[in-house]
């Protein structure tokens, strides 16, 4: 656990430093800050905040599926409780206090929340390759990199049409990596015998693809002073999110800059806006995680004492 945390720090000074000469010796960038006004930031601090609402009611829909029934408070405050924990603490810290909350309070165990979570993630990227191709498709040829982008997305949907396909066998593996696709599996195999949660699932996946793309873009126009195609801004945030995929510092501060502004480049937009709008995106995002964060840490934690209390005054009575 220590060597994990002095790496994630190290990671973040050196993308901070890069990220600071980076700024240095290319100061124009700055200069697009100078067109973000009031409106837009609010406007997409509004955006995240629904981005928070759909992940909430993803949690929501798995929850009720274990006949654990989340208040409002509960699946929205968790939502908003991962995220601020996950800019604290690399590796998903965030996702850690969620578990923990669920286990606590509900009796949710580890296991079926770390198999929904895996499975989460593979409903997610297999949606996103899915948006990513069409979107490429519909963009045309003018894309930059078109038949490159073509065969990145096509190859996206076969690897995970590849698991989704596959028969629901573990592998024999103990390790890291075979030890999440077994965990994705089980918790594919679950979800896809229901339905009615599958399809509620994709919808929620799809809402929250549209409504980070839509992040995107409002960033990138309130910070440009130039015509930005749509597609290219929708692609560059569905890109963004492989960013997970290296999960070594919190929120993956750095990792997600660099691809944001290295596919801004390759679009032709420009690394240094696209460096300007995932600082952007982040702040926005960093707003209300540390506001309503606290206050949701404090409702959730009171929540957790008043039910052990009540059980403890339960167990008291059992024994009269």
């Amino acid at each position: 656990m220590i060597k994990s945390r002095v790496c994630s720090i190290a990671v973040v000074i050196i993308v901070a430093f890069a990220i600071s000469t980076y700024i240095y010796y290319q100061p124009y960038s700055l200069k697009f800050l100078k067109n973000v006004n009031l409106v837009n930031l609010i406007f997409l601090i509004m955006i995240r905040i629904l981005f928070q609402v759909v992940n909430g009611l993803l949690l929501r829909e798995f929850a009720s599926k274990f006949e654990t029934f989340l208040k409002p408070k509960e699946w929205f405050g968790l939502s908003i409780v991962t995220t601020m924990g996950n800019y604290i603490s690399p590796f998903s810290g965030g996702m850690l206090a969620r578990a923990a909350y669920l286990k606590h309070r509900h009796a949710f165990p580890y296991t079926q929340f770390a198999s929904l979570l895996a499975a989460s993630y593979l409903i997610y990227f297999g949606a996103i390759g899915v948006v990513g191709f069409i979107t490429v498709i519909i963009s045309g040829e003018a894309l930059a990199f078109y038949w490159q982008m073509v065969s990145f997305w096509v190859g996206v949907i076969l690897i995970i049409s590849t698991f989704i396909i596959l028969p629901t066998k573990r592998f024999p593996w103990n390790n890291r990596l075979t030890n999440i696709i077994n965990s994705s599996m089980n918790g594919w195999a679950f979800i896809q015998a229901d339905k009615a949660l599958l399809f509620k699932v994709a919808i929620y996946t799809l809402i929250g693809i549209f409504l980070n793309g839509l992040s995107f873009w409002i960033a990138f126009m309130a910070l440009a002073d130039f015509p930005i195609s749509f597609g290219a801004v929708f692609l560059i945030s569905l890109i963004s999110v492989f960013s997970i995929l290296f999960n070594l510092t919190p929120s993956n501060f750095g990792i997600q800059e660099i691809i944001i502004s290295l596919t801004s480049g390759i679009f032709g937009i420009g690394t240094g806006i696209g460096l300007m709008a995932s600082l952007l995106i982040r702040i926005a995002s960093l707003i209300p995680a540390f506001t309503l964060g606290p206050i949701f840490s404090f409702v959730l934690t009171s929540e957790l004492t008043n039910n052990t209390r009540r059980n403890n005054n339960d167990n008291k009575r059992q024994r009269i």
